[in-house]
């Protein structure tokens, strides 16, 4: 059920028996939590002056993490939360909000408030009819520091967390007590998003001889002879344990270049389970499709036409062929860096893959009908997945005008005129590279992501090429057009096979991606 969806029901819950004061909850969370902050704004936005009060209260605060700390320990939970959001109704604390939306009951509100919120009450009747009100708990004495004495050797912490990580917010909180309190305590903090991270992760998987699977072990807190994960680590629990310790950081030494590329190639990622060969045949797909093969040959025989040399129709379509290869490039950076900052965030994660997986599908069945289509008479003006008639118009006027310009100016202006075109190009030949580079950019812009971003545009232009070479050679354009029309049929099976595999890739990753 959906915060937005519970919303009504809880509030006509809340109202079916007028209480003397206005009723209130707690929400503790993190400015990094999503679901915090869509909750927040969910409720600011419906609730009525009738409805129950949402106290907000930021546990990136320390007065106020300490604030829950004692509440948790006075009303005693069972199971206390390891990750946020945290509401709490009464005397009842409850994890994540779609779980609150469920077991809330009405009884909850009418219990006597925990003498503890007694400072919120002035707050709470100061609010008046706002729906949302922010507050922090008063700053708690500070605590005295023990003496360090006690422990054998200067304390050392490993610290992995991800992004995005629900539990990693509360576990920081505690280290940062802990830190507190032993001030010469070392924390070595890993962001498991990047090699390093992937490194650091398997140091620790052959430390202590854990599973080499996919098992994503983060928030984990790592010292000498142990490791906790799965669970929020007391600053009380890793001071105790750490004044027993007796082994030695094993983690300090710096991550070396051959760990990083050994901890990315045993990583069970989207990257590592991509093979060289697949995105070499992505790419040739995406160069030999009519878009991007119909632009080159135009270009080839336009030269022809006008009886340029062949030595330079092949300085020409090379340099033609760099500009395509530099923006496809660039464009791979830009476009990697925004998927894989969106892939941090898990809901938008699986949103990003069932998306990629259901434009996979509606390609597959477009180009299915495409092909189809040309199977039974031939003519290429009967297929929809390819540029416009007015775009193909705008391409020629643009290598018109270019090639008017002197012999000097034309071959380095056809590393622009390539840049231009493949822009112009991108609706129809970033079919096959936007999906491309969400997979390759998965697991962050790494040296290997890189390499195969490198080869798919490295394969994309090779065909381009090809066609250069070959009207260098003496093939005629009549003849490089006749060539490719008659492979036309066989390039639209493979981008029709090659959308539904990637269809059905994208749509496992999202299934696999949902906690």
């Amino acid at each position: 059920m959906s915060p937005r969806a519970a919303l009504p029901a809880l509030l006509l819950l809340l109202l079916l028996q007028p209480l003397e004061a206005r009723p209130f909850f707690l929400l503790f969370g993190s400015e990094s939590c999503d679901d915090c902050r869509a909750f927040r704004q969910t409720w600011e936005a419906q609730a009525t002056p009738q409805d129950p009060l949402l106290v907000y209260l930021s546990i990136d605060k320390e007065e106020n993490y300490l604030f829950l700390r004692q509440l948790e320990e006075a009303l005693s939970p069972h199971n206390p939360a390891s990750s946020f959001p945290l509401l709490l109704a009464g005397t009842h604390f409850v994890e994540g909000v779609e779980r609150f939306q469920e077991e809330c009951q009405e009884a909850w509100f009418a219990e006597p408030i925990p003498a503890m919120l007694a400072p919120l009450l002035p707050a709470i009747e100061a609010a008046g009819e706002l729906p949302l009100l922010s507050w922090n708990a008063p700053a708690a004495p500070a605590a005295s520091t023990p003496e360090e004495a006690h422990f054998r050797q200067p304390p050392r912490l490993l610290y992995l967390a991800s992004p995005g990580c629900a539990k990693c917010a509360r576990q920081e909180q505690e280290l940062k007590r802990l830190q507190e309190r032993l001030p010469s305590l070392r924390i070595t903090q890993v962001l498991f998003s990047d090699a390093n991270g992937l490194a650091y992760m398997e140091r620790v998987r052959k430390h202590f001889s854990l599973p080499d699977d996919d098992e994503n072990l983060t928030p984990l807190v790592a010292w000498g002879s142990g490791y906790l994960h799965g669970r929020t680590a007391t600053a009380e629990e890793l001071w105790e344990l750490l004044q027993q310790e007796t082994l030695p950081p094993w983690w300090e030494q710096s991550v070396q270049d051959e760990e990083r590329e050994n901890a990315l190639q045993q990583a069970d990622t989207l990257l590592n389970r991509l093979t060289w060969t697949m995105i070499l045949n992505a790419g040739l797909a995406d160069g030999i499709n009519p878009c991007a093969f119909a632009t080159i040959i135009f270009l080839v025989s336009y030269l022809l036409y006008l009886k340029r040399r062949r030595s330079f129709v092949l300085a020409v379509g090379a340099c033609f062929c760099l500009g395509v290869f530099l923006s496809y490039l660039l464009y791979g950076i830009s476009l990697g860096f925004l998927v894989h900052l969106l892939s941090k965030i898990p809901l938008a994660k699986i949103l990003l893959y069932g998306l990629f997986g259901l434009l996979g599908l509606l390609l597959f069945v477009l180009h299915l009908r495409d092909t189809l289509r040309f199977r039974k008479n031939r003519r290429v003006s009967d297929m929809d997945m390819g540029l416009g008639v007015q775009t193909h118009r705008k391409i020629h006027d643009k290598i018109h005008r270019w090639a008017k310009l002197p012999q000097h100016l034309a071959i380095p202006a056809a590393i622009l005129l390539g840049c231009l075109i493949s822009t112009m190009e991108l609706a129809c030949t970033g079919q096959v590279y936007l999906p491309t580079i969400a997979a390759i950019m998965d697991h962050g812009f790494q040296p290997r992501a890189f390499r195969m971003l490198l080869a798919y545009n490295v394969a994309f232009i090779l065909p381009l090429l090809g066609v250069t070479l070959a009207a260098y050679l003496g093939t005629g354009a009549e003849t490089l057009a006749n060539w490719a029309k008659r492979h036309l049929l066989a390039t639209k099976v493979a981008m029709t096979l090659l959308f539904l595999a990637m269809a059905a890739y994208f749509l496992t990753m999202a299934i696999l991606a949902i906690p």
